[in-house]
């Protein structure tokens, strides 16, 4: 029997905007109505923004992440910048024949890239349960055909809620070294309202 993930849930500023994770959605329509609401949310903080680049901007990271097929995504829109600062998505892996528990260790093992050596892998307790979490920097996709490959900074929290068969995994993406510290502890209390 699966898990009823169906509450899923966290809470988080609105710098962050959800993105659509079911297929049937219009991307044209839903990025243009969300970035007349970030246009209007840059005014209110005294900032300006051009809608018709951040549409453009919604509709390729939405579109990127649900290639992906997370339960919940998010863009990070800092007020004045026409791009996404971050990434967040929210999954679930479940146990199958290979894995019939999927433990803590085994989300280390397979989330632990070594591209700029040992990453900072703590165990926490989170609300939700025993926790995992993963700071580290891997190469990411080459974006164009030509330039370099960009350096991917990342923070993961893999969970195992109590009486649940599934472990929850939060993974927060960002490409700006100057994002590190303010994204790390954003994430940190994010990771703190994880509930089912």
């Amino acid at each position: 029997m699966a898990d009823d993930l169906s509450n899923l849930g966290l809470e988080c500023s609105e710098d962050w905007v959800p993105f659509p994770v079911e297929g049937s959605l219009d991307l044209d329509y839903w990025a243009k109505h969300q970035a007349d609401q970030l246009v209007d949310r840059f005014v209110r903080d005294g900032e300006t923004g051009d809608a018709r680049l951040l549409a453009r901007d919604l509709k390729r990271a939405a579109a990127d992440s649900h290639t992906r097929e997370p339960l919940g995504a998010f863009g990070w829109y800092l007020s004045g910048h026409n791009s996404v600062a971050a990434i967040l998505e929210l999954d679930a892996l479940h146990p199958d024949a290979t894995y019939p528990e999927v433990t803590l260790s085994l989300l280390t093992e397979h989330m632990t890239a070594r591209d700029f050596g040992e990453p900072d892998v703590r165990d926490v307790r989170l609300p939700l349960g025993e926790a995992v979490r993963i700071r580290q920097n891997f190469i990411g996709e080459k974006k164009r055909l030509f330039g370099a490959r960009p350096v991917v900074h990342s923070l993961f929290y893999g969970v195992r809620p109590e009486n649940v068969g599934a472990a929850i995994t939060l993974m927060v993406s960002w490409t700006e070294p100057v994002l590190d510290e303010p994204l790390e502890q954003i994430v940190d209390n994010i990771a703190q309202t994880l509930s089912v």
